[in-house]
């Protein structure tokens, strides 16, 4: 029996066709009440950037409440076009750990312990000690 490539694609795309229709039927009244309700339903929709790398994938957050809920890749970012690596995958674990850090840490010149400081100081001390090692390493160059 001599079959070409394209009758053994119509006969096998017919079979998986028939075999599906058998297994799913279209019309099953059950099958609409056992959908769960999607949790990001009713969540704003925020679009973002990843901040662990210089790719720039776009990222959606879906928050509800002020509670990030979601993360996932944005499918319209020219990019990472919806893919996300495994660092930016975990977004939503970074943001929802119980173990975050929510205020910066200090240890002063020869302590040994770290103490809990607020962010208005911790700015004003890192923009102080740019400023200072600006001015004292700064060289005027000549215009030529």
């Amino acid at each position: 029996m001599d079959v070409s490539r394209r009758d053994f694609l119509k006969i096998s795309g017919g079979t998986l066709l028939g075999a599906a229709g058998a297994v799913a039927p279209a019309n099953d009244a059950g099958a609409q009440e056992t959908v769960p309700e999607l949790r990001i339903r009713d969540a704003k929709v925020t679009t973002t950037v990843c901040p662990y790398c210089s790719v720039g994938c776009g990222i959606l957050v879906y928050t509800k409440e002020g509670t990030v809920i979601q993360t996932e890749g944005d499918p319209d970012h020219p990019v990472n076009e919806g893919t996300l690596c495994p660092k930016g995958a975990s977004l939503y674990q970074m943001v929802n750990n119980q173990k975050r850090l929510l205020k910066p840490l200090y240890r002063a010149a020869h302590a040994k312990e770290l103490k809990e400081v607020e962010w208005d100081w911790t700015l004003d001390q890192i923009a102080r000690m740019v400023k200072e090692t600006r001015d004292r390493t700064f060289r005027a160059t000549s215009k030529s």
